[in-house]
């Protein structure tokens, strides 16, 4: 098989499949030891999991898969026969399209409400967890049903096919048009970055100041995390906006320097989408000192090293100082 030999497919597969097993492990260890990890955070970290899971395993459809796949590939003849020409085997493939953008809108939206519970936590510690729990399952179905309803309920009602292109081999496509889809798109990705970026600056100032004031910060580390996230999310939302804009406006197309990035754009996007989706895990043991313990403690071969420095102590510096009492009865978060 031809995808077996494609260094970009197996390098990118198993380091996605090796994340994915770890993101599996760690959101076994939060669910078994829900007592331990019940604040909001945690929650939200879980829902994330089986996003990006399902995230992942679709993408081998509309994307992995497809675009490593030449002319002479193994499943070239059953990609061309989906073509826009056959308008028979269109289902189930406009699911799969459909939940590639759904994904994509969730992605976002998932990671602007990591920066608002963070931002929340730390500006309002006594009384935002309590919102959170009450209203989550509200968070959740907005996450899904919004994008769906406005957005991609369109590529649902349209014919999804395969179209082939020497450069990007293949790819897939819809009768709803691509334009159309990245119409909605692009904004939707510009506002929630903004939005993101007024979360992580005020809870940023608020940090300074409390740090300051000699006031302990109890959310400083998953603060870490949801900043780390939303740096790649920025990352790739400048990749993916500047693509769009460069491609189809044609701005200063005879440009060495559009070219540059035209050329390595699409390079990086793959990896950063990849990040986006992967990195969770690693951020949260490497930013939460009672994950990484739990996670030692539930597992036999790191069990003798549940002592060692990396699980014992955290990797945020904190300034100490009495807390409300009301502060007392919270999750640990870090």
């Amino acid at each position: 098989m031809d995808l077996l030999t494609n260094v970009k497919f197996m390098v990118t597969t198993s380091y996605g499949v090796l994340s994915m097993l770890i993101y599996s492990g760690i959101t076994c260890v939060i669910i078994n030891d829900h007592k331990t990890f019940k604040s909001s955070f945690f929650k939200l970290f879980c829902v994330g999991f089986f996003m990006n899971l399902c995230t992942y395993l679709n993408s081998f459809v509309t994307l992995r898969i497809p675009q490593n796949t030449g002319v002479q590939g193994t499943f070239s003849s059953f990609y061309s026969n989906l073509n826009l020409n056959n308008t028979e085997n269109w289902f189930p493939l406009n699911i799969f399209h459909t939940f590639h953008f759904e994904f994509a809108y969730t992605q976002y939206i998932f990671n602007c409400f990591v920066c608002a519970n963070r931002f929340t936590a730390i500006c309002f510690p006594i009384r935002s967890e309590k919102y959170w729990l009450k209203y989550l399952w509200l968070v959740i179905m907005s996450m899904f049903l919004i994008p769906f309803i406005f957005f991609t309920r369109h590529i649902l009602q349209n014919r999804s096919f395969f179209g082939y292109s020497s450069t990007a081999n293949f790819y897939i496509d819809t009768t709803y048009g691509r334009s159309n889809i990245y119409y909605f798109l692009m904004p939707a990705l510009i506002f929630l970055t903004c939005f993101n970026i007024v979360f992580n600056v005020l809870a940023g100032i608020r940090l300074y100041n409390m740090k300051k004031k000699g006031v302990k910060v109890p959310e400083t580390s998953l603060f870490s995390m949801a900043f780390t996230v939303f740096v790649i999310d920025l990352f790739l939302t400048s990749l993916t906006v500047s693509n769009y804009y460069l491609t189809n406006l044609a701005i200063g197309s005879d440009s060495d320097f559009v070219k540059f990035l035209l050329r390595w754009i699409p390079l990086l996007t793959p990896f950063a989408s990849d990040a986006l989706t992967l990195t969770h895990p690693f951020l949260l043991l490497y930013f939460s000192k009672t994950v990484r313990r739990k996670c030692a403690e539930s597992n036999r071969l790191l069990e003798k090293f549940k002592n060692h420095r990396f699980f014992a102590e955290s990797n945020s510096n904190i300034v100490v100082m009495s807390l409300p009492k009301n502060l007392n009865t919270m999750a640990p978060n870090s």
